[in-house]
């Protein structure tokens, strides 16, 4: 079963694809340390209650699927920022095999704190 591409004007959100990687903090905590970052033009839609239903169930939630230009390998220890919301990739699937648009299956994680990431 094919997935429809993205029509013109349906990359129409500001994204910033970046690594995270957690350190030890004196505090005894974790810091976050991003690399990797990288602008791109997506399509964030979320997923059905029946695919969040099955995700939850086999302890994987996905909450989103993102669109974007074909990418490659994009491993899980990536995240998303849309304006102010954090979302963690759970998986990217090449979208029809044509190595046009990359498709993240994505969790959302919440808003960004002041520090950059979710724990202050």
């Amino acid at each position: 079963m094919a997935i429809n591409e993205p029509g013109t004007g349906e990359l129409n959100r500001r994204i910033m694809l970046r690594r995270r990687g957690d350190l030890p903090a004196a505090d005894g905590g974790l810091s976050s340390l991003f690399s990797d970052e990288r602008k791109r033009w997506a399509r964030i839609e979320p997923v059905g209650t029946a695919i969040y239903s099955g995700s939850v169930q086999a302890d994987n939630k996905i909450t989103h699927r993102i669109t974007l230009r074909y990418l490659g390998v994009v491993p899980t220890d990536f995240e998303v920022l849309h304006t102010d919301v954090v979302y963690r990739v759970k998986r990217a699937t090449d979208l029809n095999g044509r190595h046009r648009f990359t498709v993240l299956e994505v969790e959302e994680l919440g808003q960004q704190q002041v520090g950059g990431g979710l724990y202050g």
